[in-house]
């Protein structure tokens, strides 16, 4: 199974060439190109003085790339795609522990779980694809998979890899920290056990918070040459601080309202009819309903953060597909197949559907404008776009010049080089042209055109023009039908 699970990874990384998320990109190879080649882009949450992130993630991809460069293997294509299917190896462990994790939890039909997995939209979008959400998804599958069979079977074994999945887990991705905030004082409470016993598993949690702080500040302090905890720098940026809102605030239930069917589409009516199902044996019971708590604690946690996103609902996707797939169990056990029939049809087409159009008109130009720069041996690079929209140096793998506005977060939005960029391009870009070198090649969206901007840009001749999202939003009006356009300095 995990040979067809990772040939299926692989072909969704390869043929779909839409780029949704910049951390794709810049939360991984990127960082781990700059690492290994010794150059690059890192990104103001690398940069700062108190660091955001830890090298645990994007080591994987340093560890690949240093491989491919002592081998003499690293052209610009394995650099490029190498990251993306070493990531579909690690989903395809996913999607082989997502069953066996299920199958404890009581589904019967692993087809359902299959089949859930393969045509859930956001799914098929993000587990080929280098996010570090994917990443904690996996590790937190795996994490309970292990907890399910100890607290089933009694096995110290499982215990002791869950908490060490969490750990790895926690120092990849802080807020990986969540669910378990919640399970291990749920089982606490729960456990079968006299007072002795429980003193026990207090004293196991309290070693394992230690191990994880330890290691955590250790590897963050060595990686980043100075005593730091990438953890603390987490939480007092995102909660303490607030500046987790500069990327966006949406309302408190927008994890349930908008978040949760936007990720599933027509598999949420399944999903409701499952957790329908799962609260009939009881909702106050012990264990029974413990992946319902944990769900519900993890958004609950989630939505305190003024900043929301859908990919922050990744790591819940192990117990979404459960619930679904104990929806079309429940229709199945009460007779009800014609219903089931037509809901698995409607929840396959919306999603399947879905997950085509969002891969040809949205967030498809990126990768093939970097494809052309580099077949065009561009030798230095000015991006009139906006932020982290494209890889840089992971995908052309040359070192050469290449820039963009800056939108490192602040509390005067005026003062970003992207505001000022949209909000009078031809100043920004005359004052950008006017203190340098022309540079080879300059990259602009359609809608930043104008008759001024083109006067600045009359010793270029534009050489492509790649279509690449149907809508966007800006800083001052939502622009459709955008346009990647490469302009070449005259030779």
């Amino acid at each position: 199974m995990y040979i067809f699970f990772f040939a299926f990874r692989v072909l969704l990384a390869i043929i779909p060439q839409a780029l949704p998320y910049a951390d794709e990109m810049w939360q991984g190879p990127e960082i781990a190109h700059n690492d290994v080649f010794g150059y690059g882009w890192l990104t103001w949450e690398w940069t700062r003085d108190k660091p955001l992130r830890g090298p645990i993630y994007h080591s994987l991809f340093s560890l690949l790339y240093w491989i491919l460069s002592k081998l003499n293997l690293d052209h610009p294509q394995m650099i490029a795609y190498g990251p993306r299917i070493l990531q579909c190896a690690i989903s395809a462990i996913y999607d082989v522990y997502l069953i066996k994790l299920l199958t404890l939890e009581g589904i019967r039909n692993k087809a359902y779980v299959i089949l859930v997995n393969y045509t859930l939209w956001f799914s098929l979008n993000c587990f080929s694809k280098t996010l570090i959400n994917t990443f904690e998804t996996i590790l937190f599958t795996l994490a309970l998979y292990n907890w399910v069979q100890y607290l089933q079977t009694n096995h110290n074994k499982n215990n002791w890899f869950c908490r060490l999945f969490v750990i790895l887990n926690v120092m990849a991705r802080q807020s990986a920290i969540i669910p378990w905030i919640f399970i291990w004082p749920y089982h606490l409470i729960t456990a079968k056990t006299n007072l002795k016993g429980r003193f026990v598993i207090l004293v196991i949690n309290g070693i394992t918070l230690l191990l994880l702080f330890l290691f955590s500040i250790s590897v963050d302090s060595l990686y980043h040459g100075k005593l730091t905890s990438t953890f603390y720098n987490f939480l007092e940026f995102n909660l303490l601080s607030g500046m987790s809102s500069f990327y966006g605030v949406h309302d408190r239930l927008w994890f349930i309202t908008q978040g949760l069917p936007y990720v599933q589409l027509g598999w949420v009516v399944s999903f409701i009819v499952g957790i329908y199902s799962y609260t009939k044996k009881g909702l106050f019971s012990a264990q029974p309903l413990r992946l319902l708590y944990y769900m519900m604690f993890t958004i609950l946690i989630l939505s305190l953060s003024a900043h929301k996103e859908d990919r922050f609902l990744l790591p819940l996707f192990p117990i979404i597909i459960y619930f679904i797939c104990l929806g079309l169990e429940y229709l199945d056990k009460i007779n009800w197949k014609k219903l089931k029939l037509v809901l698995v049809i409607l929840a396959v087409i919306s999603n399947i559907s879905f997950f085509v159009l969002m891969n040809t008109y949205q967030d498809v130009g990126a990768l093939k404008t970097m494809a052309v720069l580099r077949q065009r041996n561009a030798t230095q690079v000015q991006f009139f776009t906006q932020c982290h929209r494209t890889p840089f140096y992971s995908f052309i793998h040359q070192n050469i010049s290449m820039t963009f506005p800056d939108c490192s977060p602040t509390n005067d939005v005026t003062s970003l080089e992207t505001y000022q960029l949209h909000q009078d391009s031809a100043n920004y870009i005359k004052k950008k042209l006017q203190y340098s070198k022309l540079p080879s090649h300059i990259v602009i969206y359609n809608y930043l055109m104008n008759d001024n901007v083109q006067k600045l840009l009359d010793q270029y001749d534009k050489i492509e023009s790649i279509y690449h999202q149907y809508y966007t939003d800006t800083y001052f009006e939502d622009q459709k039908d955008i346009y990647i356009q490469i302009y070449e300095l005259h030779q």
